[in-house]
């Protein structure tokens, strides 16, 4: 029963560490900004790409502000799930231990 248990604990370290693995790679890759592309020339293609330059502008502001909070929540979220594989490990290590002294 004991080798279930630690094999368990083991199992359960890896898991926690991979999430945590993946949270952090999540962290490092950010939204991508929107680009206004260049149309023709004229009156009112003046004014449509000024309009569409302050659009632009607006959204890129709105994804740098997503790309901040889900950097955060996904650092968050890679140091929790790194702990909790550290807690795996000390409780695997826990586990030998009593089974060694008894």
């Amino acid at each position: 029963m004991s080798a279930v248990l630690y094999l368990l604990w083991l199992i359960l370290a890896g898991v926690f560490f991979a999430f945590g693995y993946m949270f952090m790679r999540q962290a490092q890759s950010p939204l991508r900004t929107f680009q206004v592309r260049q149309r023709g020339e004229g009156s009112k293609a003046a004014e449509v790409e000024k309009a569409m330059t302050e659009m632009a502008l607006e959204v890129n502001n709105y994804l740098d502000s997503i790309n901040s909070t889900n950097r955060n929540l996904n650092r968050t979220a890679a140091i929790a799930s790194f702990i909790c594989g550290l807690v795996a490990i000390v409780s695997l290590v826990i586990a030998f231990y009593q089974a060694s002294l008894g």
